[in-house]
């Protein structure tokens, strides 16, 4: 019954240990994506933050321009 015993609690052992590498693979591919978007989201926002430095910077030609 002792022998019996041990066996069972090292496979409640070796099961909470395997599910917690699972989970902790899922919480870090979980981390990744969001980290992923974030990056992406930021891109989006600074394509439009160049937009606009490229329209000042095309007045700042066109004014040197006409000054000559």
């Amino acid at each position: 019954m002792d022998n019996m015993m041990m066996f069972n609690i090292g496979d409640i052992i070796a099961t909470f240990f395997l599910l917690g590498f699972f989970i902790l693979a899922i919480v870090l591919v979980v981390a990744a994506v969001k980290s992923s978007a974030n990056k992406n989201k930021k891109l989006h926002a600074d394509e439009t933050d160049l937009q606009k430095r490229i329209k000042a910077l095309e007045l700042r030609v066109k004014k040197l321009e006409n000054e000559q």
